[in-house]
Parts: C-alpha cells; sequence; structure tokens
C-alpha cells in the first residue's frame, strides 16, 4: 500500500506538470487555432503507441515493460529540452505529442499494476485514497511549475518532468516486483494472476468479443469527446485572457494547482462515500454531470469564468470521483482480457475521444456562422455528456455480472490444499457414516437386525387401520419400522400417529421416510404441526426435513411460516426444505421481500447469540445438492449457513454458493471478489448488519503444502477409517453370534 501511494504521487505529479508544461509551451509558441489540429495529430501518435504497447505486451510482462516506459519517457524529456533551446515551436508540438500521447499510456499501465495488487472487495476501499495520495504528487507539482515559470521559464519544467519519470520507472518497478513475489508464493498464478504471463489474445478482440469492455470503451469515448470540445473553449478563452508566455504558464499552473488541491480534498473525504451510497454508475458519471450543468451554464451567461468553472468541475470530478469508480470497474476483469484490453481503451478511447473532440471542432467551425461557433461546440459537448451517463448506467449490470463470471472462474480452480486441512479426516469419516446410513435406509430388514428388542403384545383389534395406529402408539421398534416401511406407505388415517414418532429416535429417520411418501397429499396436516407451538420441538425440526421432496407452492407456503418458529433448528431446517424445493421446482413463488425480512430478523441478534447456534440433526444425509457444501460446512457457522442458504432462494444460487465458499478459503483475491459481489447485490438492510460476520469470517492463513502430499495424506487417513471400520464391523458381528 506505501508503495502504490509514492507511485500514484509520482506518476500523478509527472501527469499534471506535464500538463501545465505541455499547454504553456504550445500555446505561447503556435496559434491558439491549430490546438484542433494538435488535438487530432496528438490522438493519432497516442493510437500508433498502443498499437506498439499491445505487441509488446503479448512478449512482457507488465512488471517489466511500464517501468521501461518510464524510463524512456524521462531520457525524451531531457533531450526535448534541449530542443526547446534551440527550436521553440518544433520543441513545443514534440512535447505536445510527447505528453499527451506519453501520459495516459503511462497512467493505465501504473493502474493495470494496481488492480492486479489489489482484491475487487480491497480495491474499493483502498484506490481513494491511492489516487488521493496521487492528487497531492500532482498538487506539488503544479506548484514547482508555477515556480519555475515565475523564476526561470515554462521550459525549466522539462527536466523537473524527467526525474518525475525517473523516479515513477523505480517505483513502479518496485511495486511489480512485490505483486510478483507474492502472487508466486502460491497458487494464485494459476487463477490468471502471474505476473509472467502475458495476454493470450489480442486487445481489440478482448474489447469487440467483450460486451461489458466494449461500453467501458463507450464511456471513455464519449467523456473524453465533451470534455475535449470544452477544452478547446477554455483554453481560447484563457489565451485571450492572459495573453501568451510565462503568464500563461503561471496561470495553467495555478489552476492545476486548484484543481488538484479539490481533487484531493473530494478523494479523501467523499469518494468511498458516494460509491457506497451512490453505486460505480454514479461515480463514473459525475465528470459528465458536471460538463452537462457547466455548460447549460455557460450557454445562458457565457464569458471566462463561467467557462473556467465548468471546466474545472468537470476535470476536478474526473480526477477524483470518476478515477476511483472507474478502475473498479477493471477489478473482476481476467487479468488476460485486462491485460490486453485496459490500454486500448484508457489510451486508445482516450485519444479516439480527443480526435473525435478536435474534428467536431473543426467541422463546426467550418459548416457554423461565425457568431454562432461557441454555443454550437458547447451543445455537442452536452451531448456527448448525456451519451456517457447513459453509457455508465449501464455497466451496472455488467458489472455484477463480470463478478458473478469471476468467482465462477476462480472458484472452480480452488486448490486441493484449501480442503486438504485439519478437518479432512472428519469430512472422509462422515462421507463413510453416509453411507452406512444409506443401507440402513434401505429396508426395514436392516433395522430389523440393529434394533432387536422385546416386542410388547399387541392390543386386540379387528381393524386392520386402528391395529397398526395401536402398533404406532406401542414401543416395539420393530413393529413400527415395519409399518412405516410398507410399500404402499401408511393409509391418511395414520399420519397423525407417525408424526409423533418423529420425536423418538430410534425411528425417528423411519417415520422421515414413510412421511415423504404421503407428504404431497398431507401436506395441509404437516404444515398444521410444523406451525404448531405445541408440537414437541424434536417433532417440528424433524418435520420439516420431510417437505424437501414437495415440489408444490403450498409446501413452501407453509416452510415460509415455519421460519417464523422461535427456535433456529426448526427455521433452519425450513430453509433448507425450501432450497430444496426451488432446486426441483424453479417455478414456485417465493415473496422476496418476506425472505429478507426473515434475514435481517435474523442478523439482528448479538453476536454470542449468532455464534451459539447449533444444529442437532446436522449429521443426517440430506437429499439433493446442499447449498452449503461438506468443505465449508466445517468452517461456516451454522448462523450464516442459514442466512446464505435463505438467501439463496432469492438470489442467483451458482453465484451465491461460490461467494459464499470463496470467504472460507485462504485466497485473499477469491475473498475480496465475494465481498465485492455480495456487496453488490445485498440490499443495505441486510448487508450492514451481515457484513461484520463476513469480514471476520477469514481463516488464518496456514503453510501451503505440496498438492502430492496432501493426497497421500488423505489416502493414508482414508485407508487407516476404512480400516477402523473394518475391525468395528468384525467386532459387532462376533457380540452378535455370541448372543445368539
Amino acid at each position: 500500500m506505501l508503495t502504490a501511494m509514492l507511485c500514484a504521487a509520482a506518476v500523478t505529479a509527472q501527469f499534471v506538470g506535464g500538463k501545465a508544461t505541455r499547454d504553456a509551451l504550445f500555446l505561447s509558441a503556435v496559434d491558439v487555432t491549430a490546438l484542433p489540429a494538435m488535438l487530432m495529430a496528438t490522438s493519432i501518435s497516442s493510437i500508433v503507441l498502443v498499437a506498439i504497447h499491445a505487441s509488446a505486451a503479448r512478449r512482457v510482462s507488465p512488471g517489466t515493460l511500464v517501468p521501461a516506459y518510464f524510463g524512456v519517457s524521462g531520457v525524451l524529456f531531457l533531450a526535448e529540452w534541449l530542443l526547446v533551446q534551440r527550436l521553440p515551436a518544433v520543441g513545443a508540438v514534440v512535447a505536445y505529442l510527447h505528453i499527451s500521447g506519453a501520459g495516459p499510456l503511462l497512467g493505465s499501465g501504473f493502474w493495470l499494476i494496481v488492480s492486479e495488487r489489489f482484491d475487487p472487495h480491497t480495491a474499493k476501499r483502498r484506490f481513494g485514497q491511492i489516487a488521493g495520495i496521487g492528487t497531492l504528487g500532482g498538487l506539488l507539482s503544479a506548484i514547482l511549475a508555477e515556480r519555475m515559470a515565475a523564476l526561470l521559464s515554462a521550459s525549466a519544467m522539462l527536466p523537473c518532468l524527467a526525474i518525475f519519470h525517473l523516479a515513477s520507472a523505480a517505483l513502479v518497478r518496485r511495486l511489480a516486483t512485490q505483486s510478483d513475489d507474492v502472487r508466486t508464493k502460491g497458487r494464485v498464478d494459476r487463477f490468471g494472476r502471474a505476473g509472467a504471463a502475458a495476454p493470450s489474445t489480442s486487445g481489440l478482440r478482448a474489447v469487440v468479443r467483450g460486451a461489458y469492455l466494449r461500453r467501458l470503451a463507450l464511456l471513455v469515448l464519449l467523456g473524453t469527446a465533451g470534455a475535449a470540445l470544452l477544452d478547446y473553449l477554455f483554453k481560447v478563452d484563457a489565451v485571450g485572457t492572459f495573453g501568451r508566455g510565462d503568464n500563461l504558464l503561471r496561470f495553467f499552473a495555478v489552476y492545476y494547482a486548484g484543481a488538484s488541491l479539490f481533487t484531493f480534498v473530494i478523494q479523501t473525504t467523499s469518494s468511498r462515500v458516494v460509491l457506497e451510497r451512490m453505486g460505480l454508475a454514479f461515480t463514473t458519471s459525475t465528470p459528465s454531470y458536471a460538463l452537462f450543468a457547466g455548460g447549460v451554464a455557460s450557454l445562458f451567461q457565457p464569458g471566462f469564468q463561467t467557462m473556467l468553472a465548468a471546466r474545472a468541475s468537470e476535470s476536478v470530478l474526473r480526477g477524483s470521483l470518476f478515477r476511483a469508480g472507474y478502475e473498479l470497474f477493471y477489478t473482476p476483469v481476467p487479468a488476460a482480457d485486462k491485460r490486453a484490453a485496459k490500454s486500448i481503451i484508457d489510451v486508445g478511447c482516450d485519444r479516439l475521444g480527443d480526435a473525435l473532440g478536435g474534428g467536431a471542432v473543426r467541422l463546426l467551425m467550418a459548416v457554423a456562422p461565425a457568431a454562432a461557433q461557441r454555443s454550437v461546440i458547447l451543445s455537442a459537448a452536452l451531448a456527448c455528456s448525456i451519451g456517457a451517463i447513459l453509457a455508465a448506467r449501464r455497466l451496472n449490470r455488467g458489472y455484477i455480472q463480470t463478478l458473478e463470471a469471476s468467482l465462477r472462474n476462480r472458484a472452480v480452480e480452488i486448490d486441493l490444499g484449501d480442503v486438504m486441512d485439519g478437518a479432512t479426516r472428519t469430512l472422509v469419516l462422515k462421507s463413510l457414516q453416509r453411507d452406512g446410513a444409506n443401507r440402513r435406509d434401505e429396508g426395514p430388514r436392516y433395522r430389523q437386525g440393529v434394533e432387536r428388542a422385546a416386542g410388547a403384545s399387541a392390543p386386540v383389534a379387528f381393524d386392520p387401520e386402528i391395529q397398526d395406529a395401536a402398533w404406532l402408539r406401542s414401543r416395539n421398534a420393530e413393529r413400527v419400522v415395519d409399518i412405516l416401511h410398507r410399500e404402499e406407505g401408511v393409509s391418511p388415517g395414520l399420519v397423525a400417529h407417525v408424526i409423533p414418532l418423529l420425536a423418538w429416535d430410534r425411528v425417528a429417520s423411519d417415520a422421515i421416510f414413510a412421511l415423504r411418501k404421503v407428504a404431497e397429499e398431507r401436506v395441509g396436516q404437516l404444515i398444521d404441526a410444523l406451525i404448531d407451538p405445541n408440537q414437541d420441538f424434536a417433532v417440528r425440526r424433524r418435520l420439516a426435513r420431510v417437505f424437501s421432496i414437495c415440489v408444490s407452492q403450498r409446501a413452501v407456503d407453509g416452510l415460509i411460516l415455519g421460519l417464523d418458529d422461535l427456535r433456529f433448528e426448526v427455521r433452519y431446517q425450513c430453509g433448507r426444505a425450501l432450497a430444496a424445493i426451488l432446486d426441483t421446482n424453479p417455478r414456485v413463488r417465493i415473496d422476496h421481500d418476506r425472505i429478507f425480512a426473515v434475514v435481517q430478523r435474523e442478523t439482528a441478534v448479538g453476536r454470542p447469540v449468532w455464534e451459539s447456534r447449533r444444529v442437532l440433526d446436522e449429521v443426517t444425509v440430506w437429499e439433493g445438492v446442499p447449498f452449503v457444501d461438506e468443505f465449508v460446512r466445517d468452517r461456516a457457522g451454522q448462523s450464516l449457513s442459514h442466512v446464505f442458504t435463505l438467501l439463496s432462494l432469492v438470489l442467483p444460487r451458482q453465484p451465491l454458493q461460490l461467494a459464499f465458499r470463496s470467504l472460507h478459503t485462504d485466497d485473499q483475491y477469491l475473498q475480496g471478489t465475494a465481498l465485492e459481489y455480495l456487496e453488490s447485490i445485498l440490499p443495505a438492510t441486510i448487508r450492514q448488519p451481515l457484513w461484520p460476520y463476513l469480514e471476520d469470517r477469514r481463516p488464518a492463513r496456514r503453510a501451503a503444502r505440496p498438492a502430492d502430499q496432501v493426497l497421500a495424506d488423505l489416502l493414508r487417513s482414508n485407508q487407516s477409517i476404512l480400516i477402523s471400520l473394518e475391525e468395528l464391523k468384525q467386532r459387532a458381528a462376533a457380540e452378535e453370534s455370541k448372543s445368539t
């Protein structure tokens, strides 16, 4: 974090100081009417640089390439300083092309390295701080430019810019080396974030085939085009007000210093708040809103002061809120696509926007009357700002979809070492126990052999159903199991006698088996028993599991009523049964507001209650595919498992399950991606009370072990468990033969 802040300060210092020097040198040596043509020439040179960069990026990693760019750029500034002394006009044009073309490319390379260093959730909290320190560096650079113009000349800033670039080269290289060291220590490089991995596809292809990247490109293109149109009018007014020469550099230095100061204040005080409350779309649209408001004001109140306010507000918001939100859009993008496309969008589309703005200025000046040129150019800028606002709005959904895709792509590659911790032996043993439980549920004969007991004499009765009811009310486990496992199932009159058997541990699973056979036919009777507060707690918690095989809307409505039970385990089992029904029949209707209200109530308890919740019947086999799998179950508390099961009823199930699983791995990038996804989809009323339990679930990091060693340990553990179970079976058989 410290290295990233120092990098941001150096990179922004050269960028802000470079812009002030560029504008002063060019407008002092060349007429202002040449500015539109210069914008188009700069755009062409920038696009050529992006093409060269894209080719080089496929062979060299950013950690090597970006610092080299900074170093070469620093040397070029020294050469331009000498050129300006001999040929001022030529030197001013070369410096303008250099600063305008290379500056955005270098800034994009720096943010690419930073975005690979931080996961999406950490990036949202840290990018504003990094950009704030960068703005502070830009402020100091602008003050330095003003002092240079007052004491020496505008060209004296060129050696200072060379020093900034060389310092940036060293700091960016250090940041990239730290990032690569962190990635290569573990398994992270298999997730596409390795420092040595180069993009396997071209940037243009990545932009064309990805709707999300195309929308980002459109946002940059329209935003830059509108800013270029406004910037032309602003510089025309600046030359008319201050004339040419060092006074112009002093004005631009003061202007950029003031803009940097306001940018720093907004970044440090408002960027995170605006991001959290207003979202990414609004945050990245703020420069366009400022341009629209300032453009309308300039139409009705022409003048340099109005134009200065419009241009400054757009520039301040673009450097603060826009930067804080825009870079976040890249965090969930796969590393290969990001490395290939980011420079094309950041620089290529930015320069193309400048070219579009410059071309529009030339065209409008040629076709519009002289008196109306200013109004026509302002109207074109307003149209671009509206288009940028609409493009940003469409990015929100794409951001969430990209987060979901990132979770899917990364979660399927979770290293086996994540699973093979101290809980592995327990999981293997549970798996073997479940196999045994399945065999016991195959029929009554296994039960008859295990639960032999002295049977009580049955009361005399002539009606078979009355006789069966009498047996069910007796304590003869063998006869009870026979009735419960009849192939035709229990009759409607016996359901009321089977329900109380759920409280009898010896036959509870058999009672569940029998009730599931008739659950849909007797769903009303079962719901009445489930929501009856006078019913035994053991009956209610096990009765909820009966509904897992249902598919009807009535069963769903009854289980939702069960979510209001005073006992946690009843609510827990109702939630799992609802998830099983929804998995079988996705067409059932579940009230989103009701589920959110239940989740909000579950999270409103204090931490002692939250952490003390336990489930008594968790060891039993659960039908279907559970939302909380075995890997997460040993790491997550029951309260959190229950809340996420409920959320899976009303939110996309697979991304939510992947996010929940990712929270309980040791991979910090996966954890951050999961937190960012959850922060994007959870309502604020749920996110705020739930968040402390999510951020505190990160397990302590363990030393990484080779996969072959982990597999060998698992095989040894599995073999020892099988041997132990075989010995227990032999001992049980010997004892049974003795008793016989």
